[in-house]
């Protein structure tokens, strides 16, 4: 439809030029016949022939059937009925004004123009109505979707990095938590260890196994190279019990705007008189590898 308008347009544009390089060209033509004309003077009283300038309007218009433009009137004379959209012009002659008027048909469709204009409209209806199918198949199958479930959230992340020596939850990335080497150093160790080592219950009252420690010493190395320590290795058996307080208080920093997934990542506290000797379990039970992400590992 637009491209249509743009063409009537476009084409209302050219023929109006037309026009005008038409009506000087009949003034022209006039202009050259009045001599010949048997006008009427009122400063020679005479009369003239209304019949001679009929004739020659017939005969001009005859000519000029190719275009929109008829000539209407020779100083009033004429055997049309009156009407309202004349367009008059004065011919300038050494004697004498002489008024001529004009009719322009400014029909600017024809018959083509309809026809393009029909199959227009019919292209634009048929692919209004497929568009209007489109969205109502779209809305059909919306309905037939099952509801997203209302925890289908993106799954916690615990992200570690290692270059600033945070911890955040990949939700809440812009508030970071930071944790001193040793506990740092042991926690990445611990979900390492518990990942690869799920059925081994690790005892406050037994000894850390040299695997743990191995893998604390590695961490510990690595935030050497990463230079951000020059001090001596810590001793990852001494003060166990403050090392994993110190990992749970950032925990708790981290997860305060999700309490119910910490449990994954929490190493667990002991409970009851005695637990801690007897039963108590500090591994991670639950976690694996895609909970976490290590950044500088």
């Amino acid at each position: 439809m637009v491209l249509f308008g743009s063409y009537i347009l476009a084409k209302a544009v050219k023929s109006t030029e037309n026009n005008q390089l038409s009506l000087a060209n009949i003034e022209k033509r006039i202009a050259l016949d009045l001599t010949h004309l048997n006008l009427p003077d009122d400063f020679l009283k005479h009369s003239g022939s209304k019949e001679a300038v009929i004739d020659y309007l017939a005969k001009l218009n005859s000519q000029l059937k190719e275009t929109p433009i008829f000539v209407y009137s020779i100083e009033g004379i004429t055997e049309f009925p009156a009407r309202a959209d004349l367009i008059e012009k004065q011919l300038q002659t050494p004697q004498k004004v002489f008024t001529i008027s004009f009719v322009i048909n400014n029909n600017i469709l024809n018959k083509n123009d309809i026809a393009v204009f029909i199959l227009v409209c019919l292209f634009s209806l048929a692919i209004s109505y497929l568009f209007f199918l489109s969205e109502r198949t779209k809305l059909q199958v919306a309905k037939q979707l099952p509801e997203p479930e209302p925890n289908s959230k993106t799954k916690p992340i615990l992200i570690v990095d290692l270059q600033n020596k945070t911890l955040a939850a990949n939700c809440s990335p812009d508030k970071p938590v930071a944790l001193a080497n040793k506990p740092l150093c042991f926690y990445l160790a611990l979900v390492e260890f518990c990942t690869e080592n799920p059925d081994v219950v690790l005892n406050q009252n037994k000894d850390v196994p040299e695997e743990l420690l191995t893998l604390a010493n590695k961490y510990f190395y690595r935030l050497v190279e990463l230079g951000h320590t020059v001090r001596k290795r810590p001793n990852f058996t001494n003060s166990l019990e403050k090392t994993l307080s110190e990992i749970r208080a950032a925990l708790d920093d981290v997860w305060q705007d999700q309490p119910e997934v910490k449990d994954v990542y929490y190493p667990p506290k002991a409970h009851g008189e005695g637990s801690r000797s007897r039963l108590h379990h500090y591994g991670l039970k639950n976690i694996t590898l895609e909970n976490i992400e290590v950044i500088g590992k």
